[in-house]
């Protein structure tokens, strides 16, 4: 199977080929992207403006700010500036030195001279010290570019503090960034004096062209309101263009597959192209101020952005290797084809470079980074991806900067990779030591991940694969034989670095094949994340699915017991604290009834009774005793009395490392008058901080809003003790055998809704 990576539209299959060549549209549709962007960013909507091309939105939002253009001034397609013979004497933006040349063309068309700021290694974007630097540098600084490379959020809240002190007008350019969220939590889009959008080839919003201006403080020239600006349609040869250019990468695609030596007919047919001008390379759009965004590319993109709210714009997974020519050499024979890279040169394409007056010694950061970036996409699985992440992983390096600012190319440790390298070794048992390391390394992890969970599975005579990959990732495996099939089960993990594709992708390669060696339809896991849009995200590039059904607690409430028991008390709900009161003046007594020797027997047949009333399957005796056996003093049973000794409620704990769940309950019909379950959780709490314990997990409620779910009354009673909820990523699924994965999932879909989950 061979890809195209970045330059040929490859993330427009034939589904979404046709949809865009049959793609039809209105002034109405025109009108109604812009009423949706005004109310996404929270603006008047005369105030967005929809252009044939980003660069010219991003070049009126810097002219905006010019009070030398007069209201009757007319509007020159390719807009004269008056420029002053000295550099200097020009206004200056920052922009972030890994950029495009089309950037630097916008900023030059509005009169301005761009200023090149040193990226961050980890952001590949300016930081706010480097805009410091530039403030007390240029005097002329009228402006800042924030680009947000590739989808990665920059360092907003500090830059956007200078910009405000300093006066200078802060823009926004989501190209590679559309609906991200700033580490503060804020939407992107929703901070700058400006906000600028791209739908050209491979943006966030890809339509092949187009572009649009957000303004959010008013111009200080009339030119925005001249009935000039936008007012045309696209010429027709530029709208034909735009319309049949994914299927034409599409054709390229197709017509690679047959080479002939160097060359293949795609290549041709895509040099044919360009050469009779039916398709154009992206940055040699022309900037005019008056061709609208046409209403077919307005319709097209108005569904995309209605049918997913939810769009993440993480372009690219930037790499960094040590031989970037060697790599991509290796992948091209692999099947793997790069014609771009982003970025080969700081400012791209490298056609451009030297128009650009870049520094590189000014930039000695993004000047490395560039010799030694790859740009993985984003719009292929891991598991489609096998090959070419083997083929990167050996070479991967990073960039440290030093103590005197210069960067520094070293070896990354995170995938130790060598020939001959045995990837993955199987393990008898997870020592306690090894144990204590993935605690203190992975917040979220707990017991399913556990030496107790694995012995507890071994007990119930299932078959528990403990494997380490790449010589430090350890994942604890169950294979379950269940009627409707065999499935991999991995309980709240694997416990891994979620942030590094590399390793993400390299592990999961791994239990693929394990899944398939022992004939599972299907992997079900559920990693210790909490539900989040980039952890989704980070999902999603697996090519797992949300599981039909859950895995172990997915929406819980976690309580923080490193408070003080009046801290703790506070954080209750009013109500809560009545009950637990009332408690004691009922004379409710607490008892940690763990060591006797008939408890368990006690429990189970509490619990059955509790099931038949509730409505549901309890545990066996047998998984009861095997809990028992494996957790030994860490299981913990509590049972709460009235005033003459008879038993009201009982509470099942379990304890490994820093967290305590809330594992199984039961209670007897006296706990429907008397607040006797109240007065458990709170003796649990306070045991538990003598214990050390840092959080309790009550274990399970039901999602936020579904009142009829049939852990809504239990809901009302755990948030009783914490308003904070807190949800894992849902459960994921990633096929092995479609018919048998079907199947199974169709059992799951039809037992969920008969059990109310």
């Amino acid at each position: 199977m061979k890809h195209f990576f970045l330059g040929r539209a490859n993330n427009f299959n034939l589904k979404e080929t046709l949809r865009f060549l049959a793609s039809f549209g209105t002034k109405k549709d025109y009108i109604k992207l812009k009423h949706f962007f005004s109310k996404q960013y929270q603006v008047d909507q005369k105030n967005v403006y929809l252009f044939h091309s980003g660069r010219t939105a991003l070049s009126l939002a810097l002219i905006s700010q010019i009070p030398a253009v007069s209201k009757d001034s007319s509007v020159d397609k390719k807009v004269k500036t008056e420029t002053a013979s000295r550099k200097e004497s020009l206004p200056a933006v920052a922009i972030t030195s890994l950029t495009c040349f089309a950037v630097v063309q916008a900023i030059r068309a509005a009169g301005y001279q761009p200023i090149y700021l040193d990226i961050d290694p980890k952001t590949l974007h300016f930081n706010a010290n480097a805009l410091k630097k530039c403030i007390k540098k240029y005097p002329n600084l009228k402006a800042v570019i924030v680009q947000n490379n590739l989808g990665i959020p920059a360092e907003i809240v500090e830059i956007e503090k200078l910009a405000k002190e300093h006066n200078l007008f802060l823009i926004e350019d989501l190209a590679h960034s559309y609906n991200i969220h700033y580490s503060d939590g804020r939407l992107a889009g929703n901070i700058g004096d400006a906000v600028v959008l791209s739908f050209g080839k491979g943006k966030s919003l890809d339509a092949t062209s187009g572009g649009a201006l957000i303004m959010r403080v008013a111009s200080k020239n009339h030119l925005l309101d001249s009935r000039n600006i936008a007012s045309r349609a696209p010429k027709i040869s530029s709208s034909l263009r735009d319309n049949f250019y994914p299927l034409f990468a599409l054709i390229s695609r197709t017509l690679s597959y047959l080479s002939f030596g160097r060359f293949n007919l795609g290549q041709i047919w895509i040099l044919a192209l360009l050469k009779l001008k039916l398709i154009q390379r992206s940055a040699d759009a022309e900037l005019d101020f008056e061709r609208r965004l046409s209403y077919w590319q307005s319709r097209y993109l108005l569904k995309k952005l209605q049918k997913s709210q939810k769009y993440h714009s993480i372009l690219r997974y930037p790499l960094l290797v040590k031989d970037r020519n060697s790599v991509l050499l290796e992948l091209k024979k692999a099947g793997f084809f790069f014609d771009e890279v982003w970025y080969d040169s700081p400012v791209a394409p490298k056609r451009y470079f030297k128009k650009s007056d870049f520094n590189e010694n000014d930039c000695p950061v993004a000047t490395l980074v560039a010799k030694h970036l790859i740009n993985f996409p984003t719009n292929y699985s891991f598991l489609q991806l096998k090959q070419a992440w083997q083929i990167i992983a050996p070479q991967l390096v990073e960039v440290k900067v030093n103590q005197q600012g210069q960067p520094e190319l070293l070896k990354k440790d995170s995938v130790a990779l060598s020939k001959g390298q045995k990837t993955t070794k199987s393990l008898v048992k997870l020592t306690q030591q090894d144990w204590n390391n993935q605690i203190r390394d992975y917040d979220l992890a707990n017991f399913l991940q556990s030496p107790r969970w694995q012995k507890y599975n071994e007990f119930l005579g299932r078959r528990v694969l403990l494997c380490e990959f790449y010589g430090h990732v350890k994942v604890l495996m169950v294979i379950k034989d269940a009627k409707r099939g065999r499935f991999l089960e991995i309980p709240n993990g694997p416990l891994l670095n979620w942030q590094d594709p590399v390793i993400v992708a390299l592990v999961f390669q791994e239990i693929f094949q394990i899944a398939k060696q022992y004939k599972c339809a299907f992997i079900r896991f559920r990693p210790a994340l909490a539900d989040s849009e980039e952890n989704r995200f980070i999902l999603k590039q697996l090519g797992s699915i949300e599981a039909s059904f859950h895995l172990g607690a997915e929406h819980t409430v976690m309580i923080d017991l490193t408070k003080t028991e009046e801290d703790l008390l506070a954080t209750f709900r009013r109500q809560t604290r009545y009950e637990v009161r009332r408690a004691e003046k009922l004379k409710i007594t607490v008892e940690d009834r763990s060591d006797d020797a008939g408890i368990l027997e006690e429990f189970h047949q509490v619990q059955l009774d509790t099931a038949k009333r509730q409505n549901f399957i309890p545990p066996t005796k047998k998984e009861l005793q095997a809990l028992k056996d494996s957790f030994a003093e860490d299981l913990r049973l509590y049972v709460t009395y009235d005033e003459t000794h008879r038993p009201i409620a009982y509470g099942l704990i379990l304890i490994d490392g820093i967290e305590a769940e809330y594992y199984e309950a039961a209670s007897t019909p006296l706990n429907r008058k008397l607040p006797g379950a109240y007065a458990l959780q709170w003796q649990i709490m306070r045991d538990l901080k003598k214990r050390g314990i840092q959080r309790y997990n009550l274990w399970g409620i039901a999602p936020e809003g579904q009142t009829k779910h049939r852990y809504a009354g239990v809901t009302t009673f755990k948030t009783g003790f914490s308003e904070h909820r807190f949800t894992y990523v849902a459960a994921q699924d990633i096929s092995v055998s479609p018919l048998r994965y079907q199947f199974n999932r169709l059992i799951e879909t039809i037992r969920k809704k008969r059990r109310h989950l």
